[in-house]
């Protein structure tokens, strides 16, 4: 009888001077012992993702180094460490080989795939405040850096994205929807993979992790993904949430943002968000049961009526 793999991430010990060099580098601390991020994605053993992200013990305590672009590097240096978020501490950066290595501050705890009422609002908790810190009411000037290029990136990419659903009458009029709120609606600095596997409960707070697809982008597309993805049967990832988890979270995601736009404008702007997110899989072509296609085509039935 074949073994269950557990999906998720996983870490295995490795012995690299290179890391350790860099890691010692950067920290200042002699390092005790590295290990490497793995992700167990699929049910097979050979079915494993090696990640260029280690977990560096040193007698200081434990630090994250992780191999990354600038614009990651330049969110957490010149935007995330501005307030008292909950995002692992930036402790600095090196440059190696033409690649970027950022260090943070190791965060103990658990993913949310199995969300509780309170980890449900600490959550709103942790991404309203950033959401709040970085409002703009619109992206309308030329960007400035890298992380406000990603928005150019975004708008490309969504654009490319409606082609997959054209010969589609119903998905394409939503998605026409979706592509001209994106030109109007608030942006944020944005995680850009708001999964529940992308944050780590300490037992206190809710904290955002990985930051590699992060970016000045519309406020919803965070809300939506974190949403969009967990539900009672697990039916897509191996994410729990309610439908009462997730209109708690919207009530205080809501509650939260210091900059109020219409509560019926915030509910319409999720949705968008979550067609988009839908569509995203069917583009993949990962969705194999056609869970996607089927919860897409209902929401666009839905705000094709509103």
């Amino acid at each position: 009888m074949t073994k269950e793999m557990e999906l998720g991430n996983f870490q295995k010990s490795v012995d690299s001077d290179e890391i350790k060099t860099m890691a010692f580098e950067i920290i200042g601390e002699p390092v005790k012992a590295v290990s490497r991020i793995c992700e167990q994605w699929g049910e097979a053993e050979d079915e494993v993702r090696e990640y260029d992200v280690y977990v560096i013990e040193t007698d200081a305590g434990k630090y994250t180094l992780k191999k990354t672009g600038s614009k990651e590097a330049q969110i957490y240096a010149q935007y995330l460490s501005k307030g008292e978020f909950h995002v692992p501490q930036y402790v600095g950066m090196r440059q190696a080989e033409d690649a970027d290595w950022i260090c943070m501050k190791y965060v103990e705890g658990n993913d949310m795939r199995d969300m509780t009422d309170e980890t449900t609002e600490k959550a709103a908790e942790t991404l309203s405040k950033i959401q709040s810190y970085f409002w703009t009411p619109s992206m309308d000037k030329a960007p400035e850096n890298e992380v406000e290029q990603r928005f150019v990136e975004y708008w490309k990419r969504v654009l490319r994205r409606a082609s997959s659903v054209a010969d589609d009458p119903i998905l394409r009029k939503a998605y026409q929807m979706f592509l001209d709120r994106q030109l109007t609606c608030p942006c944020t600095v944005s995680n850009g993979d708001f999964l529940q596997w992308n944050v780590i409960y300490d037992g206190e707070n809710v904290v955002m992790i990985d930051w590699g697809f992060g970016g000045m982008m519309p406020y919803s597309l965070d809300i939506a993904r974190f949403l969009a993805h967990a539900t009672e049967t697990r039916s897509t990832f191996p994410f729990y949430m309610n439908d009462a988890q997730k209109e708690l979270f919207l009530d205080r995601m809501y509650e939260a943002l210091k900059t109020k736009i219409s509560r019926e404008q915030f509910n319409l702007d999720v949705k968008l968000a979550t067609l988009n997110e839908y569509i995203e899989f069917v583009e993949a072509e990962e969705d194999e049961d056609g869970w996607y296609l089927e919860h897409a085509q209902a929401l666009a039935e839905e705000l094709l009526n509103l």
